[in-house]
């Protein structure tokens, strides 16, 4: 091989060589490139526990608003009795009615004939206030101890509290009427005889009148103290006055119905309104069945 032909081997080796590394050089850069700006596989994003916490959807705002509002707020609190009350004996509707009047409102066995359906209860209007108007049952609408066992009990704990604002409320009203009926705040003051103690104040649909709200709403002689006892009631034993008797002259087919007073004797007994409307401070014990019950609470005029 002659000298030139040995220069253009090594000539072309040479670039041959140059290339080669150029080529290795090019992709080295290139793969040097990848690696910084490819994304990072699952695998690589994993969440540790701390990043999960932060990924878990949080409730939105709509999803606060859902939770029911707090009703404190939506309390109603009575400002005492307002006077005693003059009864018309006119039965009015009851966006109509003032104190004094009769109103029909929600619905209760009492003819004791299943047959016809529960009849309208008929109210009687003791109070307004904030255009609100405070009824009590016509009538004794059912017999029910104050408490389930005998006990010492308050208002607050007894289980007659708790049949009224369930059972009751929801066999008597219907739902448009129970959007009507105003939670209360019940105050339910010591026996001012025996100081025998109330207990605690209560937020309530339906309730019993105490002892000083008979005395602040009825005069001693009002024949709307004393309570007819329903049909219904009597067939489950309701007890009625049956015997003509001048001292309770009158009162044949009333009944004794419950206060929410303690009586003279402890928290175990109760105050109650007698037949001929006189309140017996002694009472019965809580769980003595017999005594009728003439439900209360506050009401919207107003749908």
């Amino acid at each position: 091989m002659t000298k030139n032909n040995r220069r253009k081997k090594h000539s072309i080796s040479g670039k041959r060589y140059i290339c080669a590394c150029l080529l290795i050089v090019t992709m080295l850069l290139i793969a040097t490139a990848a690696g910084c700006s490819r994304k990072p596989s699952e695998k690589e994003i994993e969440p540790t526990e701390g990043v999960t916490e932060s990924l878990t959807p949080k409730p939105t705002e709509t999803s606060e608003l859902t939770k029911t509002p707090d009703t404190p707020g939506m309390v109603f609190t009575p400002s005492g009795i307002s006077g005693r009350v003059t009864f018309t004996g006119n039965t009015v509707e009851v966006s109509e009615a003032g104190i004094g009047d009769t109103v029909q409102f929600g619905s209760y066995e009492q003819d004791h004939d299943t047959d016809n359906g529960a009849e309208a209860i008929e109210w009687l209007v003791l109070d307004k206030q904030d255009g609100k108007l405070l009824l009590l049952s016509k009538a004794g609408l059912k017999v029910k101890t104050y408490n389930d066992e005998y006990a010492e009990v308050t208002w607050e704990t007894c289980t007659l509290r708790g049949w009224l604002n369930d059972t009751f409320y929801n066999t008597a009203f219907g739902t448009a009427e129970q959007e009507r009926i105003v939670t209360a705040k019940v105050k339910t003051e010591d026996n001012p005889e025996s100081g025998t103690e109330g207990g605690n104040n209560t937020e309530d649909k339906i309730f019993l009148l105490s002892a000083e709200e008979v005395l602040g709403y009825f005069n001693a002689n009002d024949l709307a103290r004393r309570a007819k006892v329903t049909a219904y009631a009597q067939a489950y034993g309701g007890t009625v006055w049956d015997l003509l008797d001048s001292e309770f002259a009158g009162t044949i087919g009333n009944g004794w119905w419950w206060l929410r007073t303690p009586g003279n004797n402890g928290n175990g007994s109760v105050a109650v309104v007698t037949p001929n409307g006189v309140i017996d401070y002694n009472g019965y014990k809580v769980d003595f069945f017999g005594k009728v019950i003439r439900p209360a609470f506050w009401l919207n005029p107003e749908p």
